[in-house]
């Protein structure tokens, strides 16, 4: 080996130490960035030439030094897949989670403003009015609880109705968080591509590109795959939203479909953020899904029951100037059939007739107008409906009914909460695993630094070792005996 060939060897272990150094240095400036993924130089040392040279007869021939193959990412593909895929659940039942909680503070159980507690304060008036039917002072307290009871299935109601329009607004938010990260994503495809054509790795862009999909993936079911080519895609359902440069957008039709903008075909998620807003939104009990419109429909039975059953008794008896045929509760036809698609809770209002100025005469407690005033027959009979299980609430009394309702609600709640824990649980694991092989360690890059500062050092010794050796030659020799 010729002394000039060690410097040239030496000068490759300096720049390739030089490069290791500033790969460690990189990793240790971003030990704290979110998405981040460590990076180490993979090197290979240069083989000897295959011809012979001049100065073959000294030796075998060495090699030629040391070269970077590839600055590379540390990264788990598995572990990713597996990261996406819990996250999308874990998206689903945080977001039911949080609905389901929304609706148990509406129904506010168990509390003095329930509606177990209003009905057993309705109940109790008309026990007193039993007592005391020509009392007007008891009247007015029936009829206070019987606003009460109106107000509770209003109020209750339109807290639902609310919520439901909120959650309209919230998918419209979350499809177009799905959109942007869709153009971002497809932006970085372009910038990584162009940036890899000269042979160079956009390992930072490619992080970056990772972080995003990673926060997409809790939004809804995606699938990602890279070709040979490097076309990077990303499908829901089959169904492209990323194809290299191209993002396909969706948003929400007049009928609060979440469709493809490009061909009006239905996004249909299988999980995520937004399939558990959906659901939310649109379970109405088939299928198991009971979302708002379900707790909704609910709702709306036990006022219509409530109402019609009441008021069948109350217009049969008397009040006390002998009027009769006059409801306790209006704002919709008791004598007509319960329809699924009247908001009878919303509707429901104490009748005009006893809200009027002569209403408290009018509360039905008599059942003979010739036994007035003190015939309490007929609150007798509207006492007794409290225990009567009735056909429109499935064989169930009003108590039961409602507590059914709040016990099933909270039953659907306690589940979610449940679901949404083990999902946390099993993502954050995941992600740990996914740090222990992607995360920078502190002490490992120090470690490193250490390593190939003194491999450093020593390349540029040998470089100073091999410029003696050439001065000696070049200064030195031939010189002795002048």
């Amino acid at each position: 080996m010729s002394t000039f060939q060690g410097l040239e060897i030496a000068k490759t272990g300096l720049f390739v130490s030089q490069k290791a150094l500033e790969v460690t240095g990189h990793n240790i400036a971003n030990a704290n960035t979110p998405g981040y993924t460590r990076q180490v130089v993979d090197m290979a040392s240069i083989a000897p030439p295959t011809t012979f040279g001049m100065y073959d007869q000294w030796g075998k021939a060495i090699g030629e030094g040391v070269k970077i193959v590839d600055i590379r990412q540390i990264r788990d593909q598995f572990l990713d897949n597996q990261y996406r895929r819990e996250n999308k659940f874990l998206g689903e039942w945080e977001t039911k989670a949080e609905v389901l909680s929304a609706i148990e503070n509406i129904f506010n159980e168990p509390s003095s403003s329930g509606i177990t507690a209003v009905l057993n304060d309705f109940f109790n008036s008309l026990q007193e009015l039993s007592k005391n039917p020509e009392s007007l002072t008891v009247r007015a307290e029936v009829r206070e609880r019987a606003i009460a009871l109106a107000d509770t299935f209003n109020m209750v109601y339109q807290h639902l109705y609310d919520k439901l329009n909120e959650l309209n607004s919230t998918i419209q938010s979350r499809i177009a968080e799905i959109n942007s990260y869709a153009e971002r994503i497809s932006r970085l495809n372009g910038e990584i591509y162009r940036f890899e054509l000269s042979g160079q790795v956009a390992n930072d862009l490619r992080d970056q590109r990772n972080l995003l999909v990673d926060q997409l993936s809790k939004l809804v079911n995606i699938t990602t795959y890279e070709d040979a080519n490097g076309n990077f895609r990303i499908d829901i359902g089959g169904q492209a939203l990323v194809s290299g440069t191209t993002a396909f957008t969706m948003s929400m039709d007049k009928n609060g479909n979440v469709i493809w903008d490009l061909t009006g075909s239905p996004v249909n998620p299988s999980s995520g953020v937004l399939k558990g807003l959906l659901d939310m939104r649109n379970g109405d009990g088939a299928d198991g899904v009971k979302g708002v419109p379900y707790y909704m429909e609910q709702w709306n039975k036990l006022a219509y029951n409530i109402a019609e059953a009441i008021n069948k008794v109350h217009s049969q008896g008397y009040g006390l100037d002998g009027s009769t045929g006059k409801p306790l509760f209006g704002g919709f036809d008791t004598s007509l059939a319960y329809d699924k698609t009247t908001p009878y809770a919303q509707l429901i209002r104490v009748s005009s007739d006893i809200l009027a100025s002569d209403g408290l005469l009018k509360i039905a407690a008599a059942k003979d107008p010739t036994a007035l005033p003190g015939d309490n027959r007929n609150a007798l009979e509207l006492i007794v409906l409290r225990d009567r299980p009735l056909d429109g609430l499935d064989k169930a009394t009003f108590d039961d009914f409602a507590r059914s309702l709040i016990s099933n609600l909270g039953v659907d709640a306690e589940q979610a909460n449940v679901m949404k824990k083990n999902q946390e649980v099993m993502v954050k694991q995941i992600d740990l695993n996914r740090q222990s092989v992607s995360g920078v360690s502190l002490d490992e890059e120090m470690t490193n630094m250490l390593k190939y500062q003194k491999s450093y050092a020593a390349c540029a010794r040998v470089i100073t070792a091999m410029d003696e050796l050439i001065d000696t030659v070049i200064n030195r020799m031939g010189i002795v005996g002048r």
